[in-house]
């Protein structure tokens, strides 16, 4: 017999009631896309490597329907744009206090059980013509090496035998990255990242581990918001 198609937790229980509107795989992601920007349908799947077109809209749907985020016309010819509406705005905290709970499994890829973890890094416009490189990325003295090859970048801990560059930081910048007080260029200007390797490395590294919206980057609206 088919399995039930799923519907809920059925749990008389807030937290259970919020996973039903966002709990399901990819939503969260698309949230904060929006969070960003309004963005057209398109543009999300440029974004979402690996979502499939079915999985996008039907997610987009249910968050509509809920009154997480709203359709509005884009310029003629453009399609719509989707926007989050004032409830999807309130999950900017929870959002926040998620990130700066699953940035200790970046800086540390075992921290979950896997020796080596694969990103996909396709939703960078022009990844395809930045060059391999591996890079450092030390955290409080614990280094994890980061491999960028066809697209994907690779992260296993332990340090690279010889780097293209090395960035040096401590945990307590990295948890204020991941909220989104800072950026890596900030922490560059405020002497919390230290960077060892040519200057030409430094945008590489930015495009290699998804910070840019662009590759090479040429202003500064490659940059996420």
């Amino acid at each position: 017999m088919p399995k039930r198609p799923w519907t809920g937790y059925e749990r008389f229980c807030p937290l259970s009631r919020a996973l039903d509107v966002i709990g399901e795989r990819w939503t969260l992601v698309i949230v904060q896309e929006l969070m960003k920007r309004p963005s057209r349908y398109g543009e999300l799947l440029e974004r979402l490597p690996g979502i499939s077109t079915s999985v996008l809209a039907d997610r987009l749907r249910r968050l509509e329907t809920a009154g997480v985020l709203e359709r509005r016309p884009a310029p003629v010819g453009e399609g719509n744009l989707y926007e989050l509406t004032a409830r999807g705005r309130e999950l900017e905290t929870p959002l926040q206090a998620l990130r700066e709970w699953g940035v200790s499994f970046l800086v540390d890829p075992s921290a979950d059980g896997h020796r080596e973890h694969r990103f996909n890094m396709s939703y960078v416009k022009g990844i395809d013509t930045l060059p391999d490189a591996t890079f450092e990325l030390r955290v409080d003295g614990h280094p994890t090496t980061l491999t960028f090859s066809a697209g994907a970048l690779h992260q296993r801990a332990g340090a690279p035998t010889t780097p293209q560059l090395a960035v040096h930081t401590s945990s307590t910048f990295m948890s204020r990255w991941a909220a989104g007080d800072v950026d890596w260029d900030d922490g560059r200007a405020t002497g919390e990242v230290a960077v060892e390797g040519s200057r030409e490395s430094w945008p590489n590294w930015l495009a290699a581990t998804g910070y840019l919206l662009a590759y090479p980057p040429e202003t500064s609206n490659d940059r996420p918001r």
